[in-house]
């Protein structure tokens, strides 16, 4: 099982991330961001709010409640290594 245990925003919309097996990495967000068609999810293209990120509940989550499953962030830097 694997969990966020530090995140910190880097650039509009890229969030550093890293995992408690030592994995890390930058995931960029605007993407997908702009192509949910969930309000909650599109509120955080408002880069003020979107600058609320932190770590708690084992991943990352912003003030208005939006979290993304650590797994998903996990796969997402995992392909990103992959490609590069």
């Amino acid at each position: 099982m694997v969990w966020v245990i530090k995140s910190e925003l880097k650039e509009n919309y890229k969030v550093y991330i890293e995992f408690n097996d030592g994995v890390f990495g930058v995931i960029d967000f605007y993407d997908k961001l702009r192509n949910d068609h969930r309000q909650i999810i599109r509120e955080l293209l408002d880069l003020e709010k979107f600058k609320t990120v932190k770590t708690g509940l084992d991943t990352i989550c912003w003030d208005n409640g939006v979290d993304f499953a650590p797994e998903y962030l996990y796969e997402q830097i995992k392909m990103q290594q992959k490609v590069a």
